[in-house]
């Protein structure tokens, strides 16, 4: 079998604001997520509003760091990546959003 092209391990991510018992606590966006995706793979994250998708989407492509775990893409692990090598990256994903008006330029075709 073929490298993944993505591979998330153990993900968790926690976010904190407000005063000093939510900093301590703060809220947990992703517990513990896994998953891979093979060459030639589609891949879809469904849930119900508020349950991680955008943050686990953010966190696969670099844009926000997680509490725990790896993110791999293409054999290279993204947050040991330079600002720079990262951006350069970015260049060979994409995400698309349910709101394909956020997800697409109206102005560029498909070819």
């Amino acid at each position: 079998m073929a490298d993944p092209i993505l591979r998330l391990e153990g993900i968790s991510k926690v976010f904190h604001s407000g005063g000093l018992l939510a900093r301590r606590r703060g809220f947990r966006a992703l517990d513990q997520v896994s998953l891979t995706v093979q060459p030639g793979q589609a891949f879809g994250i469904v849930g119900e509003s508020g349950s991680g998708k955008s943050t686990l989407c953010r966190v696969a492509l670099g844009l926000i760091r997680p509490s725990e775990g790896r993110v791999t893409f293409k054999g290279r692990q993204l947050l040991s990546l330079s600002q720079r090598d990262l951006r350069h990256l970015r260049r060979e994903m994409q995400a698309v959003f349910q709101d394909t008006m956020y997800s697409f330029n109206p102005r560029q075709t498909v070819f």
